[in-house]
């Protein structure tokens, strides 16, 4: 061996001793393994999983397989889609229970829809609130998913309020947030201990918390960790050295659940159960990676009545005593937040008596690290706050539009799309079919009011369709056309009175930083476009009693800053 080959082998031999020497000395902790087993209605999964349905490595056999690996009990599944594709059954798998969800992309961020038990008659997409309120009609529920991603477009702008829960955490989120350098090194840990070591990638989310504390001062709103677990497609993470990222993440970040009874093996009941238990906020998140397993107990008592985390005390009769505590990690510091501001803290346990002041009352358990342990759900104090619904009374001046003034109302369509207009009755009749599957396909049946110089801010008008549909009501406010403003109605086969305040629309097709309160409308149209209609779709749609009105209400100019782009056609 020559003298230079030597030292080269030397050097080298020297460089891998330095390497594993400083990977041994730096590791993360390694997971403390407590001693107390939980009750058995607590069980834990994980939230927020991919497969090969979408963009994750792995099949819902592999996923349930590194579940089963970690501990887990079950896991909500949750690929890319519109909600068109049937969901599968709840089924046990290597003794895990699938239960599949979908993350759905709306023009203001993803949101995940669980409970869904058959497929949406077209596609959900567009507007937030639409797609929130297709779920809810269809028996689901929705949670905001990564809302304050580094990664601009996975970012959500829309309002929190209208969802049913937040992802306060999401793993997706905290690894995009580090430098190559950091994740590489998180690398070399993971040689050791994966998920000891991606568990070091996560930070406190603070602003995302502030967001889910903001929205649950006034009204219910769940909180979950999600782990965006897409296998070895993870973008960071897909050189890992683990035989299995899936069951690497699952170690190190799951969603408990507090049920009524334990789990009985029937994936139909325990799928129900587990539902019902994260949609009613009886549901803490755990990070597995720094201590396992564990739970948090949480209660609300104002002499009379006791809630428990996820619940309301709508009207308490006096003094609140607020209880929380870890049973299996008495060294956890708990803390107790009103609105997200600290109010009181305890070793393993904290009391405290507080008047009865509205909002939430959540516990943090946490050991030395800068995230969590654990996150309870909160229990809330006093009512929830609701808005106003929209109303065309009292009105201080209105215009009725004939549905027989042919001057007034024609069609408008692509190319490729058919439409024509007729009357029936007293209603205006829509017949439309929708071209192929090609861009920019719409039809839209089109009240003409040129020239008008006399300022609405609401119309109302009764509507119905041969089947389930969304249809783009949209104003336009500009003799050129430049100017539309919209907002999507789901309609069917049961006539009802819709009432569209101009405040609540949004831009089409443009950037805008204020919302037109009252406004010279041009014209009104009613479009059927592919943002939520299938290619090549036919049907009817018909308009009646429409009323352009002004309320006399909000006067004075809307000083929203920018809001979001919403879809649609001329």
């Amino acid at each position: 061996m020559s003298p230079r080959l030597r030292a080269t082998l030397q050097t080298t031999a020297a460089l891998i001793v330095a390497a594993v020497v400083y990977v041994l000395v730096t590791l993360a902790p390694r997971a403390t393994l407590l001693t107390i087993t939980p009750p058995p209605t607590v069980a834990y999964g994980a939230y927020h999983v991919h497969t090969t349905y979408s963009d994750g490595s792995g099949t819902p056999d592999d996923v349930a397989r590194a579940a089963a690996q970690a501990g887990l009990q079950f896991v909500l599944l949750t690929d890319h889609g519109d909600a068109t594709r049937p969901p599968d059954p709840p089924v046990y798998r290597h003794g895990v229970l699938l239960i599949d969800g979908v993350e759905i992309s709306t023009s203001a961020g993803h949101l995940v829809v669980l409970g869904l038990t058959a497929a949406a008659p077209y596609p959900l997409r567009g507007q937030p609130e639409d797609v929130i309120e297709d779920a809810h009609r269809l028996g689901g529920w929705t949670v905001i998913a990564h809302p304050d991603s580094p990664k601009p477009e996975l970012r959500w702008t829309g309002a929190v309020q209208s969802a049913d829960a937040i992802e306060w955490l999401n793993f997706d989120s905290e690894w995009r947030g580090h430098q190559w350098s950091t994740l590489a090194n998180t690398l070399l840990h993971a040689f050791v201990r994966p998920p000891e070591s991606i568990a070091t990638l996560m930070t406190r989310p603070t602003a995302t918390l502030q967001r889910w504390d903001r929205a649950a001062s006034t009204h219910t709103i769940v909180g979950l960790a999600a782990t965006d677990a897409h296998g070895s497609a993870e973008s960071a993470l897909r050189f890992l050295p683990h035989p299995n990222l899936y069951a690497a993440v699952f170690r190190a970040v799951a969603q408990g659940v507090v049920l009524d009874t334990p789990l009985s093996g029937s994936a139909g009941a325990d799928a129900s159960a587990v539902l019902h238990a994260v949609r009613s906020g009886r549901t803490f998140s755990i990070t597995t990676a720094f201590a396992r397993p564990g739970s948090i107990d949480l209660t609300a008592d104002d002499g009379v009545s006791i809630a428990r985390m996820g619940e309301r005390l709508a009207a308490p009769r006096g003094p609140i005593t607020i209880s929380a505590r870890v049973p299996e990690a008495p060294a956890a510091q708990l803390t107790l937040l009103h609105n997200g501001r600290p109010i009181g803290s305890g070793q393993g346990s904290v009391h405290l008596v507080v008047p009865p002041a509205p909002g939430s009352y959540r516990v943090e358990a946490s050991f030395s690290h800068g995230v969590p342990w654990i996150v309870s759900n909160p229990i809330y104090i006093g009512p929830e706050i609701s808005r106003p619904e929209a109303s065309l009374q009292p009105s201080t001046l209105s215009l009725p539009v004939p549905a027989d003034d042919v001057h007034q109302w024609r069609v408008e369509r692509a190319p490729l799309s058919t439409a024509s207009t007729t009357v029936d009755g007293a209603a205006r009749a829509l017949q439309f079919q929708l071209g192929p599957n090609v861009p920019d396909q719409f039809v839209a049946l089109v009240h003409d009011m040129a020239g008008n110089t006399v300022a609405f801010d609401r119309a109302a008008f009764l509507v119905w369709a041969d089947h389930p549909m969304r249809l783009s009501v949209q104003f336009r406010l500009s003799t050129s056309g430049t100017e539309r403003w919209a907002r999507s109605i789901y309609i069917d086969g049961t006539p009802r009175t819709v009432v569209i305040p101009l405040r609540d629309l949004q831009p089409v097709e443009f950037a805008a930083t204020r919302r037109p309160v009252a406004a010279h409308v041009q014209a009104v149209l009613f479009v059927v476009d592919e943002e939520s209609t299938a290619p090549g779709t036919a049907g009817r749609v018909w308009i009646s009693n429409l009323v352009l009105g002004n309320a006399g209400l909000d006067s004075r100019p809307d000083g929203e800053q920018q809001v979001p782009r919403a879809g649609g056609k001329q």
